[in-house]
Protein backbone atom coordinates (compact mmCIF):
# COMPACT_ATOMS: atom_id res chain seq x y z
CA UNK A 1 0.00 0.00 0.00
CA UNK A 2 1.31 3.40 -0.84
CA UNK A 3 1.31 6.37 1.43
CA UNK A 4 -1.80 7.72 0.91
CA UNK A 5 -4.00 4.48 1.31
CA UNK A 6 -2.28 3.97 4.44
CA UNK A 7 -3.78 7.02 5.55
CA UNK A 8 -6.72 6.71 4.38
CA UNK A 9 -7.32 3.21 6.52
CA UNK A 10 -5.13 4.89 9.42
CA UNK A 11 -8.19 7.54 9.69
CA UNK A 12 -11.03 4.37 9.27
CA UNK A 13 -9.23 2.11 12.18
CA UNK A 14 -8.88 5.51 14.79
CA UNK A 15 -12.60 5.43 14.98
CA UNK A 16 -12.34 2.28 16.85
CA UNK A 17 -10.19 3.84 19.24
CA UNK A 18 -11.93 4.71 22.64
CA UNK A 19 -11.57 8.68 23.66
CA UNK A 20 -8.42 8.34 25.44
CA UNK A 21 -6.70 5.51 23.53
CA UNK A 22 -7.61 8.50 20.27
CA UNK A 23 -6.07 11.20 21.95
CA UNK A 24 -2.94 9.78 22.98
CA UNK A 25 -2.91 8.13 19.49
CA UNK A 26 -3.77 11.36 17.40
CA UNK A 27 -0.92 13.46 19.87
CA UNK A 28 1.64 10.25 18.82
CA UNK A 29 0.28 11.01 14.99
CA UNK A 30 0.54 14.12 14.68
CA UNK A 31 4.20 14.72 16.27
CA UNK A 32 5.34 11.90 13.86
CA UNK A 33 3.91 13.12 10.77
CA UNK A 34 5.49 16.48 11.53
CA UNK A 35 9.05 15.11 10.75
CA UNK A 36 9.23 16.10 7.46
CA UNK A 37 12.79 14.44 6.61
CA UNK A 38 11.71 11.23 7.50
CA UNK A 39 10.17 8.86 4.60
CA UNK A 40 6.26 9.75 4.43
CA UNK A 41 6.09 5.60 3.45
CA UNK A 42 7.92 4.58 6.43
CA UNK A 43 6.28 6.31 8.83
CA UNK A 44 2.63 5.91 7.53
CA UNK A 45 3.59 2.22 7.54
CA UNK A 46 4.74 2.35 11.43
CA UNK A 47 1.80 4.78 12.56
CA UNK A 48 -0.36 1.95 11.37
CA UNK A 49 1.41 -0.77 13.05
CA UNK A 50 1.36 1.08 16.03
CA UNK A 51 -2.59 1.24 15.66
CA UNK A 52 -3.12 -1.98 15.08
CA UNK A 53 -1.28 -3.16 18.53
CA UNK A 54 -3.28 -0.40 20.03
CA UNK A 55 -6.60 -1.83 18.72
CA UNK A 56 -5.49 -5.33 19.85
CA UNK A 57 -4.68 -4.03 23.52
CA UNK A 58 -7.87 -2.07 23.90
CA UNK A 59 -10.06 -5.36 22.94
CA UNK A 60 -7.85 -6.66 26.32
CA UNK A 61 -8.85 -3.81 28.36
CA UNK A 62 -5.65 -1.79 28.08
CA UNK A 63 -4.65 1.70 27.70
CA UNK A 64 -2.41 3.56 25.73
CA UNK A 65 0.08 4.12 28.40
CA UNK A 66 0.15 0.52 29.60
CA UNK A 67 1.16 0.04 25.99
CA UNK A 68 3.59 2.33 24.86
CA UNK A 69 5.00 3.46 28.68
CA UNK A 70 4.13 6.46 30.70
CA UNK A 71 6.09 9.04 28.69
CA UNK A 72 5.17 8.75 24.86
CA UNK A 73 6.94 11.54 23.66
CA UNK A 74 10.16 10.04 24.26
CA UNK A 75 8.68 6.64 22.90
CA UNK A 76 7.90 8.59 19.83
CA UNK A 77 11.52 10.02 19.27
CA UNK A 78 12.77 6.12 19.69
CA UNK A 79 10.81 5.47 16.85
CA UNK A 80 11.49 8.44 14.88
CA UNK A 81 15.12 7.22 15.50
CA UNK A 82 14.16 4.25 13.36
CA UNK A 83 12.56 5.62 10.55
CA UNK A 84 14.96 6.30 7.35
CA UNK A 85 15.12 10.02 6.11
CA UNK A 86 13.43 10.69 3.01
CA UNK A 87 15.30 10.72 -0.43
CA UNK A 88 17.04 13.83 -1.31
CA UNK A 89 14.77 13.62 -4.67
CA UNK A 90 11.57 13.40 -2.02
CA UNK A 91 13.05 16.42 -0.05
CA UNK A 92 13.75 18.61 -3.05
CA UNK A 93 10.05 18.22 -4.46
CA UNK A 94 8.78 19.23 -1.39
CA UNK A 95 10.60 21.99 -0.68
CA UNK A 96 9.83 23.18 -4.97
CA UNK A 97 6.16 22.81 -3.92
CA UNK A 98 5.91 24.52 -1.03
CA UNK A 99 8.43 27.43 -2.80
CA UNK A 100 5.54 27.12 -5.97
CA UNK A 101 2.44 27.05 -3.09
CA UNK A 102 3.70 30.60 -1.73
CA UNK A 103 4.75 32.21 -4.78
CA UNK A 104 1.48 31.47 -6.14
CA UNK A 105 -0.25 32.24 -2.78
CA UNK A 106 1.19 35.64 -3.14
CA UNK A 107 1.04 36.42 -6.70
CA UNK A 108 -3.06 35.49 -5.95
CA UNK A 109 -3.72 37.80 -2.91
CA UNK A 110 -2.05 40.72 -4.88
CA UNK A 111 -3.05 40.80 -8.38
CA UNK A 112 -6.28 40.09 -7.06
CA UNK A 113 -6.50 43.04 -4.79
CA UNK A 114 -4.70 45.56 -7.11
CA UNK A 115 -6.94 44.36 -10.03
CA UNK A 116 -10.30 44.96 -8.35
CA UNK A 117 -9.23 48.28 -6.17
CA UNK A 118 -8.26 49.62 -9.94
CA UNK A 119 -10.89 48.16 -12.03
CA UNK A 120 -13.75 47.84 -10.16
CA UNK A 121 -12.99 50.73 -7.36
CA UNK A 122 -11.15 52.73 -9.46
CA UNK A 123 -8.10 53.21 -7.08
CA UNK A 124 -4.56 52.37 -7.60
CA UNK A 125 -2.83 52.29 -10.97
CA UNK A 126 -3.04 50.18 -13.60
CA UNK A 127 0.52 49.32 -14.19
CA UNK A 128 3.15 48.25 -11.37
CA UNK A 129 6.72 49.14 -11.43
CA UNK A 130 9.12 46.64 -9.87
CA UNK A 131 12.56 47.10 -9.46
CA UNK A 132 14.33 43.87 -10.46
CA UNK A 133 17.26 43.92 -7.70
CA UNK A 134 14.73 45.08 -4.95
CA UNK A 135 12.51 41.76 -6.62
CA UNK A 136 14.88 39.19 -5.71
CA UNK A 137 15.96 40.18 -2.57
CA UNK A 138 12.50 40.51 -1.25
CA UNK A 139 10.74 36.95 -2.92
CA UNK A 140 14.61 35.44 -1.31
CA UNK A 141 13.89 37.07 1.70
CA UNK A 142 10.58 36.22 1.75
CA UNK A 143 10.57 32.52 0.78
CA UNK A 144 13.23 32.58 3.71
CA UNK A 145 10.77 34.01 6.35
CA UNK A 146 8.17 31.81 5.07
CA UNK A 147 10.14 29.18 5.64
CA UNK A 148 11.36 29.67 9.37
CA UNK A 149 7.70 30.69 10.25
CA UNK A 150 6.37 26.76 9.17
CA UNK A 151 9.29 25.74 10.72
CA UNK A 152 8.76 27.44 14.13
CA UNK A 153 5.12 26.84 14.05
CA UNK A 154 5.87 22.93 13.16
CA UNK A 155 8.38 22.66 16.42
CA UNK A 156 5.76 24.25 18.38
CA UNK A 157 3.14 21.71 17.51
CA UNK A 158 5.55 19.17 18.49
CA UNK A 159 6.09 20.71 21.83
CA UNK A 160 2.57 20.88 22.47
CA UNK A 161 1.85 17.02 21.87
CA UNK A 162 1.30 15.10 24.89
CA UNK A 163 0.68 18.23 26.94
CA UNK A 164 -2.75 19.33 28.54
CA UNK A 165 -2.72 22.72 27.65
CA UNK A 166 -5.31 25.33 27.69
CA UNK A 167 -6.94 25.46 24.82
CA UNK A 168 -7.39 29.42 25.16
CA UNK A 169 -3.65 29.91 26.30
CA UNK A 170 -2.41 27.22 23.47
CA UNK A 171 -4.47 29.98 21.24
CA UNK A 172 -2.52 33.23 22.43
CA UNK A 173 0.71 31.30 22.16
CA UNK A 174 0.07 30.62 18.40
CA UNK A 175 -1.68 34.10 17.75
CA UNK A 176 1.31 35.17 19.47
CA UNK A 177 4.37 33.70 17.09
CA UNK A 178 1.84 34.17 14.09
CA UNK A 179 1.82 37.85 14.86
CA UNK A 180 5.53 38.11 15.63
CA UNK A 181 6.26 35.82 12.29
CA UNK A 182 4.08 38.60 10.28
CA UNK A 183 5.89 41.26 11.58
CA UNK A 184 9.31 40.05 11.11
CA UNK A 185 7.53 39.71 7.22
CA UNK A 186 6.85 43.09 6.47
CA UNK A 187 9.15 45.05 8.44
CA UNK A 188 12.31 44.55 6.12
CA UNK A 189 10.52 44.10 3.40
CA UNK A 190 8.41 47.60 3.70
CA UNK A 191 11.80 49.62 4.26
CA UNK A 192 13.74 48.12 1.67
CA UNK A 193 14.93 50.56 -0.90
CA UNK A 194 13.91 50.07 -4.63
CA UNK A 195 17.61 49.49 -6.73
CA UNK A 196 18.31 47.59 -9.88
CA UNK A 197 16.60 48.22 -13.42
CA UNK A 198 13.13 48.88 -13.67
CA UNK A 199 9.67 47.86 -15.97
CA UNK A 200 6.70 48.02 -15.46
CA UNK A 201 3.67 45.31 -15.84
CA UNK A 202 -0.08 44.99 -15.66
CA UNK A 203 -1.24 44.80 -12.11
CA UNK A 204 -3.46 41.61 -13.19
CA UNK A 205 0.02 40.42 -15.02
CA UNK A 206 0.71 38.92 -10.65
CA UNK A 207 -2.56 37.11 -11.03
CA UNK A 208 -2.11 35.23 -14.28
CA UNK A 209 1.17 34.37 -13.21
CA UNK A 210 -0.24 33.01 -9.77
CA UNK A 211 -2.66 31.32 -11.17
CA UNK A 212 0.08 29.40 -13.22
CA UNK A 213 2.01 28.55 -10.66
CA UNK A 214 -0.85 27.15 -9.05
CA UNK A 215 -1.50 25.08 -11.84
CA UNK A 216 1.86 24.01 -11.95
CA UNK A 217 1.84 22.66 -8.59
CA UNK A 218 -1.56 20.59 -8.03
CA UNK A 219 -0.12 18.85 -11.69
CA UNK A 220 2.76 18.20 -9.64
CA UNK A 221 0.69 17.01 -6.75
CA UNK A 222 -1.66 14.57 -9.63
CA UNK A 223 1.40 13.56 -11.17
CA UNK A 224 2.98 12.46 -7.28
CA UNK A 225 -0.24 10.73 -6.40
CA UNK A 226 -0.48 8.67 -9.97
CA UNK A 227 3.52 7.97 -9.40
CA UNK A 228 2.66 6.19 -5.74
CA UNK A 229 -0.38 4.28 -6.99
CA UNK A 230 2.02 2.93 -10.11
Amino acid sequence: MNSQELIKLNNEKREMLNEENEKYYEDMLVYLRLSFLKSEQETEELLNELLDHLLEAQEEGKEFTEVFGDNPKQYANELLGEIPKSMTKERFNLFLLGSFSFFASVLIFNGLIDTIMYYIFGKGSPMDEIFLGTAIVKSTLSLFIAFFFLFVITEYLKWSTFKDLNKYLDFFYLWLISVFSIGVFFIPIYFMPNFGESFEVPVYSYLILGLMLGLIVYSIFKFNGKSKKA
